[in-house]
């Protein structure tokens, strides 16, 4: 059996619907930006610790993706659209609306880290104006603290389906490596 790849990325304490829109904004809405999105990535929590772990393709392709189409005007096209959602947030009401909001900033967010991670993607003018972001977001509180939802604390989430199984459970069944 072929083995797909995968790598340890990121971990943090979310729910499971921040993951939903984790995964729907790292998916279909960064698809919308640059023609790319990250479809395959596993979230992994346990007890609302959640790892995840992206396809190394993915990744690859991702990283040229970024290269070719991360210009000063698309950055700054990105930025405006966030604080038009941050904006249309304050008047959210549903959770609906709300996770549609929070799914559709994952773009900004996944641009930023990349842009944190690897200054030399971008100019001085897209760090500068990232720092400024940040400074003046650090405050916002994000939309997860406004949905309301029923939570799992241990579970597995891969495109769009929740597992109840055992993460090596999980990889051997689907032919996955983890490395490093």
């Amino acid at each position: 059996m072929v083995k797909m790849r995968f790598k340890e990325l990121v971990t943090r304490h979310v729910s499971l619907l921040d993951v939903k829109a984790w995964h729907e904004g790292e998916s279909k809405e960064l698809k919308k930006w640059f023609g790319f999105g990250f479809f395959n990535h596993i979230f992994v929590s346990e007890n609302g610790r959640v790892t995840v772990y992206y396809d190394t393709e993915e990744l690859d392709k991702f990283d040229e993706i970024i290269r070719e189409k991360l210009t000063e005007d698309l950055f700054n096209e990105l930025c405006d659209y966030l604080f038009e959602l941050i904006e249309k947030s304050k008047n959210a009401a549903s959770d609906e609306e709300i996770f549609e909001l929070y799914s559709k900033m994952w773009p900004a967010f996944t641009i930023f880290d990349e842009l944190s991670k690897h200054p030399e993607l971008g100019n001085e003018y897209m760090i500068r104006r990232l720092i400024r972001i940040r400074k003046t977001t650090e405050d916002f509180s994000f939309l997860e603290n406004k949905l309301n939802h029923p939570e799992i604390k241990t579970y597995l989430f891969h495109k769009e389906e929740i597992f109840l199984i055992p993460f090596e459970q999980f990889i051997k069944e689907k032919g996955i490596e983890i490395v490093e």
